[in-house]
């Protein structure tokens, strides 16, 4: 097979939660170590860190990827979804996997794969994603979570480390509709006798459940937010100037309050780390966290053009993320004015995120082409009920981008958003 032929297996004929939702979706970690079986168990080759949460596991296990890696390590960092190429799930060192590795392995694998055994398209990647790591001899490899943590594909791990960022409501109708339920499956990946940092510890029953989790299994937790490690921080133009108590004094080149949240359980893992003879300069990590992008990172709150307009994109697709966006749309609104172009998935909880929308912006609705996305005049109905004024329907990403970037000339609105949703990012980056 070529690599195209390749892709298309993996999207078409596994079953894909991204693409399809819950028919996608089969949580359990039998499949998953049937196909590593196969293959040779690489997982158990592997140094790791493991990284939970309902946000800010991307921005969590990049930071952590490229510190490593610019203290001269060879870091392997599985991330997901990707937002244009297959390959951006799989990087060493900020390279992605190469397409002939894909090949080959997706060629190796349906060879030995028995016919029953119908593994999704995340537990194959997964495998893939192991497979390379071991292959590459990775010095560590940094593993993000797919959905929950303990039954997710990659919860076969044993780690030097887990970090849980937060939990909030998302995946509900997979993970459970309370908040401690929910925390329960993420507190999943703690493994016994072995470190645990949670980011954020401010909900009391998301922490109740992590706390006896740790406990049972007598895994030293760390809560980040309760340490004095970050002494303070300012804002920038983009990102924040920050003063650690460890690593000095850098520059975070990320926008939004809850990459402080973020920077302060990567900075407790990074202590761990040293702790355990991994020698982290400070420099490592403020080189890192300049070259953020190199090492994969997209799509929060990222600036894609400077002026006229300034355009903004962001995967933020749940309430919890759209509360810490929200008082940055109200600022851009109030100081210069804003279009949005918003699309969403439909199994999200668009109803408490279009609580969060600045009622002053003009919006454009968009649809995604996948079965999962909203249709846009839904969302329009949505966002109306919640006090949105100005707002136009045009479904197709790319059309709806050319009107955007024209109303915001048009209106003398200085930034342009665009977000709500993976899917709609990856469709704009594609083109």
């Amino acid at each position: 097979m070529t690599y195209q032929e390749t892709t298309e297996y993996l999207f078409s004929q596994l079953p894909q939660f991204e693409k399809e939702g819950a028919s996608g979706y089969k949580p359990g970690l039998e499949r998953v170590e049937t196909l590593l079986q196969l293959c040779g168990s690489p997982h158990k080759q592997l140094t790791t860190l493991h990284i939970a949460g309902s946000n800010g596991k991307g921005s969590s296990s990049t930071m952590l990827a490229a510190t490593l890696a610019e203290s001269g390590l060879r870091v392997g960092l599985f991330t997901s979804p990707h937002l244009v190429d297959f390959r951006e799930r799989i990087r060493i060192n900020g390279e992605m996997v190469s397409e002939e590795f894909v090949v080959q392995f997706v060629e190796m694998i349906r060879q030995k794969m028995p016919p029953e055994l119908s593994p999704t398209f995340f537990e194959l990647t997964t495998a893939l994603a192991f497979a390379y790591f071991a292959k590459e001899q990775v010095d560590i490899a940094v593993i993000e979570v797919g959905m929950g943590g303990r039954l997710d594909s990659t919860n076969v791990i044993q780690p030097l480390v887990s970090l849980i960022t937060n939990v909030s409501m998302d995946h509900a109708q997979y993970l459970g509709n309370t908040l401690p339920l929910i925390a329960g499956e993420k507190a999943g990946i703690i493994k016994p006798h072995t470190p645990v940092v949670l980011s954020r510890s401010s909900e009391k029953e998301v922490t109740d459940v992590v706390v006896a989790k740790a406990k049972e299994l007598q895994a030293p937790l760390t809560l980040a937010d309760r340490e004095e490690e970050i002494l303070m921080y300012q804002s920038l133009k983009i990102g924040y100037k920050v003063t650690t108590a460890h690593f000095g004094t850098f520059t975070l080149p990320l926008e939004g309050e809850y990459q402080i949240e973020n920077l302060g359980g990567v900075l407790q893992v990074l202590l761990l780390l040293r702790t355990k003879g991994y020698e982290i300069e400070d420099t490592a990590l403020h080189q890192g966290l300049q070259r953020l992008s190199h090492y994969g990172l997209r799509g929060r709150l990222e600036v894609i053009q400077q002026i006229n307009p300034t355009i903004v994109i962001d995967t933020g697709h749940n309430p919890d993320a759209w509360q810490h966006l929200a008082p940055t749309l109200q600022q851009w609104q109030k100081e210069g004015g804003l279009v949005m172009l918003i699309g969403m998935a439909g199994d999200k909880d668009v109803p408490h995120v279009v609580t969060q929308f600045p009622l002053e912006a003009h919006y454009i609705f968009c649809q995604a082409h996948t079965p999962r996305a909203l249709p846009a005049t839904e969302l329009q109905a949505l966002a109306k009920a919640v006090g949105v004024t100005h707002s136009e329907v045009i479904p197709d990403i790319h059309e709806a981008y050319k009107v955007a970037i024209q109303r915001a000339k048009e209106l003398g609105a200085e930034t342009l958003f665009v977000g709500g949703s993976n899917y709609v990012i990856g469709e704009l980056l594609t083109h």
